[in-house]
C-alpha cells in the first residue's frame, strides 16, 4: 500500500513525473503518444530523481474544444504504458482520469493511484471503484465544475459529465472567495468518498491550481497550503508550467515566448521557484515537467523546512 505522506523518503517533497499519452496535451501534446516514447521518457524521469510517475489519456488543457473520448480510447492510451514502465520499474503511478472504467484497467494494469481532477464528482461509480481496489486517490478541487460560468472556467474544455451541484450551490458558489470555495467542494468530495469506505488515510487533496482561476485566486490557494495539513491531508500541486506563473513573468519583464529557448526555460525555472516554496511548507509531492530541475529545487525546500537535522557546519567544514 502506497504511503501518501512519505512519497518520497525521509520526509522529503517527492517528484511526480508527468506523461500525457495523448496528441493534444497544453504543454506536450504528441510528444508521448506511443508506448515506446511513453516508455523512454518515463525512464528518462526516473533517471533524473522522480519519485512518481502520472500518467494522462485525456486533456484537459484550457483553450481546447471537449471530443468525447470513448473509455475504450483513452485505455488503449495508458494501460500499455503503465504496463511498460511496470515491467521495468516498481515507481509509484498515478492515473490521471475522472473515468472509472479507466481508473479500474489502470490499476488492473498497475497503477497504484486514482488522479481525479473531478475531486470524485465526475463518475458517481469512482469512489467505489477506488474502494474496491483499495487504491488511494488524489481528490483535486475544480473550480471549472464549482464555477462554470466564470471567465476563467469558460476557457476550459465542457466535459462528459453532468453537474456535480445544485443549482442553488452554484449560485452560493458565485459569490465565495476562493479559499472557501475550495473547502465546499472538498466538503462533498469527502463525503462521497466516505460513503464509498475510503479511508482518510487513502486521500490526498490538491488545491486545482491553474484551474478556472484568475492569478489573484491562484496565488491565493498558494497561500492555503498549511491549512491542508491542518486538516490531516498530504498535498498533491501542480504548478508547472501554469498560465499564471507566465504572466508573473511577462509583467516583470521576462522573456515567455515558449518558442525561444530562452522562454522555454524560463517557465520552467518560475516553476521550480515554486516547487521550493512547496517543499518549504512540506507539500507532500509536486508534478513537474522537468524533474531535473525541480528536484535541485525540492532539495533547497526541503533543506530549509528540515533545518533542525541538518549537520552544524562551521564556514570551514563545508564549500
Amino acid at each position: 500500500m502506497v504511503n501518501l505522506k512519505a512519497i518520497a523518503p525521509n520526509g522529503r517533497t517527492g517528484l511526480c513525473g508527468i506523461i500525457n499519452a495523448t496528441p493534444d496535451s497544453f504543454s506536450d501534446g504528441g510528444r508521448y503518444n506511443t508506448v515506446e516514447t511513453a516508455l523512454a521518457q518515463a525512464r528518462k524521469l526516473i533517471s533524473e530523481g522522480a519519485h512518481m510517475l502520472d500518467i494522462g489519456g485525456e486533456s484537459t488543457r484550457p483553450g481546447s474544444h471537449f471530443v468525447a473520448i470513448q473509455e475504450e480510447i483513452e485505455i488503449e492510451r495508458v494501460v500499455p504504458v503503465i504496463e511498460a514502465i511496470r515491467r521495468e520499474s516498481d515507481i509509484v503511478i498515478s492515473v490521471d482520469t475522472w473515468k472509472s472504467e479507466v481508473a479500474a484497467a489502470a490499476l488492473a494494469a498497475g497503477a497504484d493511484i486514482i488522479n481525479d481532477i473531478t475531486g470524485l464528482l465526475g463518475d458517481e461509480k469512482m469512489a467505489e471503484t477506488a474502494a474496491k481496489y483499495g487504491a488511494p486517490v488524489i481528490i483535486m478541487f475544480n473550480p471549472v465544475m464549482a464555477r462554470p460560468q466564470h471567465a476563467s472556467s469558460r476557457i476550459f474544455p465542457e466535459f462528459g459529465f453532468g453537474s456535480a451541484f445544485t443549482k442553488e450551490e452554484l449560485s452560493l458558489f458565485a459569490e465565495l472567495p476562493i479559499a472557501e470555495l475550495m473547502w465546499k467542494c472538498f466538503e462533498k468530495s469527502l463525503k462521497v468518498a466516505e460513503n464509498a469506505g475510503l479511508s482518510r488515510d487513502n486521500i490526498m487533496l490538491d488545491p486545482g491550481i491553474g484551474f478556472g482561476l484568475t492569478k489573484r485566486e491562484n496565488l491565493l490557494l498558494l497561500q492555503e497550503l498549511d491549512s491542508l495539513h491542518q486538516a490531516g491531508f498530504p498535498i498533491f500541486l501542480g504548478v508547472s508550467r501554469k498560465r499564471f506563473l507566465v504572466s508573473i513573468l511577462e509583467e516583470n519583464g521576462f522573456e515567455v515566448n515558449p518558442e525561444t529557448q530562452e522562454g522555454f526555460e524560463n517557465r520552467d525555472t518560475a516553476s521550480a521557484h515554486l516547487t521550493s516554496l512547496a517543499a518549504s511548507r512540506g507539500v507532500e509531492v509536486v508534478r513537474v515537467h522537468e524533474v531535473a530541475k525541480h528536484r535541485m529545487a525540492a532539495a533547497v525546500g526541503d533543506a530549509i523546512r528540515l533545518a533542525q537535522q541538518t549537520e552544524d557546519l562551521n564556514l570551514g567544514q563545508y564549500k
